[in-house]
């Protein structure tokens, strides 16, 4: 795929989080969607992103949209094995970061609100006994042993929840 298709499907992807309320990601060209792809396809095309800001932004979208959970099938049905192992671990960054930030998530979502279903932690070797911030560490530690890549996971996963809900408490203030 030459470099100014995959920009242009990376603006796509970016301008349809933009249409369900997740806007801190930057926009190279003023393209608009005006429509989002099914939830399990998007889930699907924004792990398979060569740029690691639109691979992350997984977890944003299910810290905004929780009821997208049920359609994880879906998406892992389109991914092949690697790219599900990485589906798989930002949903679960995604669960613990819920946990973590519950009540500012919902606050803006509201009616929106629901828990998203733990359904890989176990199978990570992650424990619901320990606490939040231990299974983001140990999450990190298995990311960064199957992936391969010495990343600051953590850091990544809580950089994307932390993005999200100060763009959210600005676009409140602007909105007053």
């Amino acid at each position: 795929m030459e470099l100014t298709q995959a920009l242009s499907i990376e603006e796509q992807l970016v301008a349809e989080l933009e249409r369900l309320g997740i806007r801190y990601l930057s926009r190279l060209m003023p393209e608009s969607a005006k429509q989002v792809r099914n939830p399990g396809v998007l889930l699907a095309d924004l792990i398979l992103q060569p740029s690691s800001r639109v691979r992350t932004a997984v977890i944003a979208l299910l810290l905004a949209h929780p009821e997208y959970a049920s359609s994880i099938p879906i998406a892992l049905a389109r991914l092949q094995e690697m790219d599900q192992l990485a589906l798989k671990l930002f949903y679960t960054a995604a669960v613990w970061l819920q946990r973590q930030h519950a009540a500012r998530l919902q606050v803006y979502l509201r009616e929106r609100w629901q828990w998203l279903p733990d359904l890989f932690s176990t199978g990570l070797g992650l424990s619901i006994e320990q606490s939040t911030q231990e299974n983001l560490r140990q999450l990190g530690e298995i990311h960064r042993q199957l992936s391969g890549i010495a990343a600051n996971w953590v850091g990544t996963y809580q950089n994307v929840a932390l993005q999200l809900l100060r763009r959210w408490d600005l676009e409140k203030q602007w909105n007053q």
